[in-house]
């Protein structure tokens, strides 16, 4: 089997990245694989080590933005492999592909696992998995990357979005899917490449990694009672249906504010990017991702 370049964190999942990743060499060396790590220092550091790496597999230790980063980083089209130790802070593609945070686990999967091939997001020049949002959760993780240092972890989220949810202000949104104009005046929007959004909710549970469409789901009408409502029922796939809520599947998703006196943030697998207006569409190409032999997408029931 051709040698692995593990790209890693060192300081994802509060500082595990770095013994994590050890451990993957350790695990892949013991199965006759041959390994060459490289941490990051700084953000972009993934990206670079990316674009000149010259193995057949990229096995990534961190989260979903160091993910982001390495996917970017690739050549279009690359026939280069993706596998995902996962520990970040959500690991949203890592749990849509079934890898787990095991350094043997992972390395069985490089070495006897399938590969899978996942579509690519595109918002301008930049690339996506996971997926984006606009509006609530955007604006949640501002105030995380404002406040959250060079570690991250779960908690680090709670105290900002409490904030943000206490005094976010709902700016509006318009929202066209496929050149079809899907709401005028939305709250929160979802554009999804996987199930899993806003960190650990399966927030476009329609979502397939392979079916080269996105997934939308728009919320109107945002109050406390719905968004309580929304964290309760979330799990169940039928929330979808809700009278408040649309959801669309398409090629291309335009979000602008819906006035232009609105300011709308939103982010990218995760991690802040700017404000709307934005548009997102689905690739020509797929990248080629390792998962468990035989695996499935978990189910929410």
């Amino acid at each position: 089997m051709p040698g692995v370049q593990i790209i890693a964190n060192p300081v994802a999942g509060g500082g595990r990245g770095q013994v994590q990743a050890e451990a993957l060499v350790a695990a892949l060396e013991a199965r006759g694989v041959a390994a060459q790590l490289v941490c990051t220092g700084k953000a972009g550091d993934a990206r670079e080590e990316a674009a000149r790496a010259q193995a057949d597999i990229i096995a990534v230790v961190g989260g979903d933005g160091t993910l982001n980063e390495v996917l970017n980083g690739m050549p279009e089209g690359t026939y280069t492999a993706l596998a995902i130790l996962p520990v970040g802070t959500a690991n949203v593609v890592a749990r849509e592909l079934g890898m787990k945070s095991d350094a043997p686990f992972v390395a069985d999967a490089i070495v006897t696992g399938d590969v899978v091939a996942m579509d690519v997001g595109l918002h301008e020049k930049q690339r996506f998995l996971l997926g984006a949002g606009a509006g609530l959760d955007a604006a949640v993780a501002h105030a995380v990357h404002v406040g959250r240092g060079k570690k991250s972890n779960l908690l680090k989220w709670v105290l900002p979005a409490l904030r943000v949810m206490l005094q976010y202000d709902y700016p509006k949104i318009r929202v066209v899917v496929d050149g079809a104009e899907v709401a005028g005046d939305a709250d929160y929007v979802i554009v999804g490449n996987c199930r899993y959004s806003a960190g650990i909710f399966p927030a476009t549970p329609q979502a397939e990694i392979g079916d080269h469409r996105l997934d939308v789901c728009v919320m109107r009408g945002l109050n406390w009672p719905r968004l309580l409502w929304l964290v309760a029922r979330v799990w169940s796939p039928g929330f979808i249906n809700a009278s408040w809520i649309d959801y669309r599947q398409g090629q291309e998703v335009c979000l602008t504010p819906a006035t232009e006196h609105d300011t709308v943030r939103m982010q990218i697998d995760g991690d802040p990017a700017g404000h709307l207006p934005a548009t997102f569409s689905v690739a020509d190409w797929s990248v080629r991702m390792i998962r468990p032999r035989g695996s499935v997408a978990p189910t929410d029931e």
